[in-house]
């Protein structure tokens, strides 16, 4: 090889390194898409999944579906550098291709724990180089989670809360220990029904067992009101229909993901549903 084609191999290589090294980053969980917006980094999303609708802007990108449907070849056509998952994501062996292929899978942390987000915001601005942003956005989180659990250290007492999953109308279920709903209802000062009836995840209910827990307060998402129609439908569901909370329309609604996730807006939600149970005291 002449000195003058070497030369210019080596001029190619330099303005193609920072193209050869620039992170490409697929997300497969909401609260990982809303982290990479919040840390500014949004420009090195290629792709989300179908759980990332926050912020709005996350629609803007190509969808891949939900996270537990992965097609190997969908995913390698947007030649990722970086995956980034939650324990839900799958099938494991499409992951495992695309380690194979050398993609970096980057597993969030996935303990129910209001710390979770802590570990996530922290784990993820590592990723992208974004530290300092990341610390700022873990002190915005601590105050809005502080600020929430010392509302709910006031309530006057207990309400009794059920978290109702409605899939569809046929496929109902009740949130129960081991469960990010449990989670919120207990840092709120509830008492979490289906915890206290056994439920462990979330159960299909009979509607027996949800008059026997008589609740005061139910909390529902978005999406299953979208399937039943209504809060007032929901109010009519069997078993529901002859509790406390629907007999006094105690039914509070709430996005998916900003109660469901252990994420960024987390500390949020919680204000929400502490001040929820406040005005009913």
């Amino acid at each position: 090889m002449n000195r003058t084609l070497a030369l210019a191999l080596a001029a190619a290589a330099l303005l193609l390194a920072p193209f050869a090294s620039a992170q490409r980053v697929l997300s497969l969980a909401g609260d990982a898409t809303e982290i990479v917006f919040a840390l500014g980094a949004e420009d090195k999303l290629v792709a989300v999944d179908a759980t990332s609708n926050h912020p709005a802007a996350a629609a803007e990108l190509p969808n891949v579906g939900y996270p537990g449907r992965l097609s190997a070849e969908a995913l390698m056509a947007f030649e990722p550098t970086h995956v980034i998952a939650n324990d839900q994501a799958g099938p494991a062996e499409v992951l495992d291709q695309l380690a194979a292929a050398g993609v970096e899978i980057v597993r969030l942390g996935s303990a129910l724990s209001l710390d979770t987000p802590v570990d996530n915001v922290r784990l993820i601005a590592g990723l992208l180089g974004e530290e300092e942003r990341g610390e700022a956005l873990v002190a915005e989180y601590t105050a809005s989670l502080t600020a929430a659990k010392e509302r709910a250290a006031e309530l006057a007492s207990q309400p009794r809360v059920v978290f109702l999953y409605l899939g569809s109308r046929t496929m109902q279920f009740a949130g129960g220990a081991e469960t990010s709903s449990n989670v919120m209802i207990e840092a709120a000062g509830g008492i979490d029904v289906g915890a206290e009836l056994g439920f462990v995840g979330n159960v299909p209910y009979t509607p027996e067992a949800i008059v026997t827990g008589a609740p005061e307060v139910i909390i529902v998402t978005e999406r299953g009101i979208n399937v039943v129609g209504s809060v007032d439908a929901v109010r009519e569901l069997p078993g529901v229909s002859e509790t406390p909370a629907a007999r006094a329309g105690n039914v509070i609604v709430f996005e998916d993901g900003y109660f469901l996730n252990l994420g960024l807006r987390t500390g949020d939600a919680l204000m929400e549903l502490v001040e929820y149970l406040h005005s009913l005291q």
